[in-house]
């Protein structure tokens, strides 16, 4: 099985890597099911000779019982997604009672040690032992001033306050300005929008509609690029709620660049918010292993730990992240929420307080102190933050969930409930933790939360 899975097989315009657990069409990631692509490999793998329903049911849910259906089921799906780049081509054929046949030509390349994507037509270079490694295609400009511009906004962008990444958006849009070429300064504009949009600093629609148009300039202008394929993670994930497009990106950025961290880092939010929590923790890890003094793949390893309910560790690491620098705001964040979940009221609202120095009236922070106000009973002051939240919303975007956060502290279930369809309103990335976010436990079991959980079609 290790010899399959280090080679790579082409068909028509089709490349399947099984090792990276990859599918590429004209080199765009075409998204999957995990079943579907185990049916695809063990297909191709036997392509031109029948396969009996029963060697694939043994081969795909080994030592598992299932329906015939399942097999069905999935056939379908793998036929839609291949079918999506050959017209009316059927490179599954259907052997009536008996199995299937994939009747389409392919070329398998031993022991591929790379596969690159290359240029704006997304064609696609193997390379194999024997070859001369060639460099990787960098999107670097050969204008100093362009290049001083995007290392500049990717310093800014590193220090995610919303005056920072403005200031980080100036400077990339500087360097395109200098060099409209420059694959890596539209891939820092797409980050910096994104982040604009987790933060909760613009509203949902905004931030990810741009990240999208800019991340997509930057792969049309170097396909080998792994930032785009990333950002368009986050905005699968974030805004269109496109689970199995997110892996896919995901996926697809780290195969062009292993060593690229935010990648990592960003696929182990992906990971836990789909409910991989064994995975997730492992890219986290992977991702401090290339960028072990990053800040905020450090408070993101913290973030791990406490939505898996690890909370000890967690304010270990989170405290850890706050001696190499005091005021960076997520660390403080998360470990408010940490010491909250610990009952530990005062010692979080004094977190929240610490972020709110840092990001002064930053609607996600004032919300987080709302709910805790209101679960340690100081309902007088929990309403005072909400009508704060509202004069807020009067001259910036407040997101919903926060809102809708503070009236279920309160014991306002209806009010609640109301607030946080407006949040599927508003596309707010936030939904994608309604299933692991603890502050939900009292709502959890009211079928009204069961309903805004099947929306989200969270994967099983």
């Amino acid at each position: 099985m290790q010899a399959t899975e280090d080679r790579v097989f082409e068909f028509g315009d089709f490349v399947l890597a099984p090792r990276e657990r990859l599918l590429l069409r004209g080199g765009e990631p075409i998204a999957l099911t995990a079943k579907a692509f185990d049916l695809l490999v063990t297909l191709v793998l036997q392509s031109g000779h029948l396969v009996s329903k029963d060697d694939l049911l043994r081969t795909v849910w080994p030592d598992t019982v299932v329906e015939e259906v399942n097999l069905t089921v999935n056939i379908s799906v793998l036929r839609k997604a291949l079918n999506r780049g050959c017209g009316e081509t059927a490179l599954i054929q259907t052997v009536p009672t008996r199995g299937y046949r994939f009747v389409v030509p392919v070329k398998p390349r031993e022991a591929a040690v790379a596969l690159e994507l290359e240029g704006p037509s997304h064609g696609l270079r193997m390379q194999f032992p024997g070859q001369e490694r060639r460099d990787p295609v960098r999107s670097v400009s050969e204008n100093a001033d362009a290049y001083r511009a995007y290392l500049q906004g990717r310093n800014d962008w590193n220090q995610r306050s919303e005056e920072a990444l403005k200031r980080a958006i100036e400077n990339f849009q500087r360097a395109v300005y200098i060099d409209p070429h420059l694959a890596a300064a539209y891939s820092g504009l797409a980050d910096c929008y994104a982040a604009l949009g987790y933060l909760s600093y613009i509203a949902p629609t905004e931030a990810f509609t741009a990240a999208s148009r800019y991340a997509t300039k930057a792969r049309d202008l170097d396909a080998a690029l792994a930032e785009p394929h990333a950002s368009l993670g986050l905005v699968k994930l974030y805004f269109e709620w496109d689970w199995l497009g997110a892996d896919a990106e995901f996926q697809c950025a780290i195969a062009l660049d292993p060593d690229y961290a935010a990648a990592r880092q960003w696929y182990s939010i992906y990971l836990l918010a789909a409910g991989r929590a064994t995975e997730a923790l492992r890219q986290i890890q992977l991702a401090r292993q290339r960028e072990p003094l990053s800040l905020p793949i450090n408070a993101d390893l913290g973030f791990h730990q406490y939505y898996a309910g690890r909370y000890d560790e967690a304010v270990k690491q989170l405290q850890f992240v706050l001696e190499m620098n005091p005021k960076f705001p997520p660390a403080h964040l998360w470990l408010g929420r940490t010491f909250q979940e610990l009952g530990k009221f005062d010692e979080a609202l004094a977190e929240f307080r610490q972020v709110e120095e840092v990001l002064h009236e930053w609607p996600v922070s004032v919300a987080a102190r709302g709910f805790v106000a209101a679960a340690a009973r100081r309902t007088y002051e929990a309403e005072e933050i909400l009508a704060e939240l509202e004069r807020l919303g009067r001259r910036k975007f407040v997101t919903s969930y926060g809102v809708a956060l503070v009236y279920a502290g309160l014991g306002q279930h209806d009010a609640a409930f109301a607030v946080l369809n407006k949040a599927f309103d508003e596309r707010s990335h936030w939904l994608v933790w309604l299933r692991l976010d603890p502050r939900w436990n009292t709502l959890r079991h009211d079928p009204r939360f069961m309903e805004l959980e099947r929306r989200m079609q969270f994967p099983q």
